[in-house]
């Protein structure tokens, strides 16, 4: 869809010669076309290399494709990035790690980085699973090749590791007390063996070792994205999540007001207040307008976390929602409804997606404001065909999440093999219509990588080869590639410009490492990004196309 005659613009970039992947809807245009025209941060033209050479010639740069495959920018529609970036540079990164031997050297090394008594932290984004051993590091292997460093490893929010100085720091010898919400391992001997239990356990260690200051963080924001931006992201929808306040949004709004985000940020806010959550959500909801912010950064609700008390972790474990929680959750739920916010709940149970529903449809019946406003669900793994019907007739969507990749075997033994070939329902979301968006759940609880989500929506796989997700609930590629573009969009009531390759949408897009439609499923998992578009300007560049001006 060129430009009218006698009114092409000055363009900013073309690219051409490709095979581009615009996810158009039928009435909307061609679903691949060879060109794309970009200018001020939007497409303006979209078709053939005949038809958009008028563009290529006013444009500052052309990048010939030479055949490759381009996509919209893929955007993360659950991840928790505000809480990931702050520290980002704190910490050392497990996620490409495949031995304990490859991990230990990469502390080794930021530890001669960092000096004698300087923390040395990994938290989160990796699985036992992952390593060739089957299990993570122990205290005696982490004190010898950081003897003069405090050390912690955390496994997901399964478990937690620390060197020697580690437990001298946070205060722990052989003979303190458990802290509240949390558990020390000790051996047969009484003796801590640097194991600990629980997100009380974890805090400690966390809120010492992740200490920045605000320029730190605020590295730290930048260097994430353009880690991102490496795999193809040009989006992230951040969940909020345990305990996270407003403070620890300042790196992030810092970095966007000078203009620095190279990935758009759409924001979700939790309560964080344990038994004050009502107070934080009507203030929150009283101070902030919804949708506040612009293009490159905006407060897209309120959720994963309205209320603590509401929160069943990672569905492994008994949870009750006490009748005290529910009635604070519809309070929260009228509150949201009333000015005008859009909710987004954590429900891995399906007695937890039921309890949530109950508080929805209650407030749907006393004001009608809670159908059609673009409410939705974070995970739904264990949700019911009945409670999924009541969410289609509230016309909300499921966000879901690929953290099955690396804890196959862990559902398997607390929840069967059937129930977890149905991990999430998918087949049974499409077929009732409702919208699907695709997503991690990193930096913490997963792999931040999209396309390894994207290899599990498709495949249904896990590293263990544990809990593979049956056929009827995986996705095509188009779909999986969709649920991280076109379909991400609904969850932040952007459909009508963000996640198509066509004009009048952001310029958002990336050229995949290889074509995932045709590589093969190995393939797909590993894929990188050799040059990814946000906002109609270049966020990753590999240098692998060449430019002709």
């Amino acid at each position: 869809m060129p430009a009218p005659t006698g009114s092409i613009p000055v363009v900013d970039l073309v690219l051409r010669g490709g095979r581009i992947s615009t996810f158009a809807d039928p009435e909307q245009g061609a679903r691949e076309v060879e060109a794309i025209a970009v200018a001020g941060g939007r497409v303006v033209a979209v078709g053939s290399d005949a038809e958009l050479a008028a563009h290529a010639e006013l444009a500052e740069r052309v990048i010939e494709l030479d055949g490759r495959r381009v996509i919209p920018g893929l955007n993360d529609s659950h991840i928790h990035a505000v809480r990931g970036g702050v520290s980002w540079t704190r910490t050392v990164h497990w996620e490409d790690v495949r031995s304990i031997g490859d991990g230990l050297e990469l502390i080794r090394k930021d530890a001669a980085r960092r000096g004698p008594g300087e923390w040395v932290s990994v938290v989160g984004g990796w699985h036992s699973s992952q390593l060739a051993e089957g299990r993570a590091p122990t205290r005696a292997e982490l004190d010898a090749v950081a003897p003069d460093n405090p050390v912690y490893v955390q496994e997901l929010y399964d478990l937690g590791v620390l060197n020697s100085a580690g437990l001298a720091v946070c205060g722990w010898t052989d003979s303190s007390d458990d802290p509240a919400r949390g558990r020390l391992d000790r051996d047969d001997d009484g003796r801590l063996t640097g194991r600990i239990h629980g997100v009380g356990a974890f805090s400690v260690p966390l809120a010492v070792a992740l200490d920045a200051d605000a320029a730190e963080s605020e590295d730290g924001v930048r260097a994430m994205f353009a880690a991102f931006a490496r795999h193809g992201l040009t989006g992230v929808v951040d969940g909020g999540g345990l305990l996270v306040t407003p403070r620890d949004y300042d790196p992030i709004y810092a970095v966007w007001r000078r203009g620095e985000l190279d990935v758009r940020a759409r924001i979700f806010l939790s309560a964080w207040t344990r038994g004050g959550e009502v107070a934080d959500i009507e203030q929150l909801t009283a101070l902030l307008q919804p949708e506040s912010g612009d293009g490159m950064l905006r407060i897209a609700g309120i959720g994963e976390i309205p209320h603590l008390g509401c929160h069943d972790m990672e569905g492994l474990d008994p949870f009750t929602l006490t009748d005290q929680s529910h009635a604070e959750l519809v309070e929260i739920v009228r509150l949201c409804a009333e000015r005008g916010w859009r909710m987004s709940i954590h429900a891995v149970l399906d007695y937890t997606l039921g309890r949530i529903l109950d508080a929805w449809e209650r407030v749907e019946e006393e004001t009608g404001l809670v159908a059609g406003r673009g409410f939705s669900i974070v995970h739904a793994d264990e949700a019911s065909r009945d409670n999924l019907g009541r969410l289609a007739r509230l016309g909300a969507g499921v966000l879901v999440q690929s953290r099955l990749v690396l804890k196959g075997s862990d559902y398997v033994a607390v929840w069967g093999e059937e129930a977890t070939t149905a991990a999430p329902p998918i087949g049974d979301l499409r077929e009732l219509g409702i919208p699907v968006g695709g997503g991690t759940d990193a930096t913490r609880a997963n792999w931040f990588s999209p396309w390894s989500a994207i290899w599990w929506l498709v495949t249904g796989g896990t590293l263990d080869g544990v809990g593979i997700r049956g056929e009827r609930h995986r996705m095509s590629r188009e779909q999986a590639i969709a649920a991280y573009t076109r379909d991400a969009a609904w969850f932040t009531g952007e459909t009508g410009h963000r996640g198509r390759l066509l004009p009048g949408y952001d310029a958002d897009l990336c050229v995949p490492t290889l074509d995932p439609f045709a590589c093969s499923d190995d393939e797909l998992r590993d894929i990188l990004s050799d040059l990814t578009v946000m906002d109609g300007r270049i966020t990753h560049d590999s240098g692998a196309l060449a430019a002709n001006r």
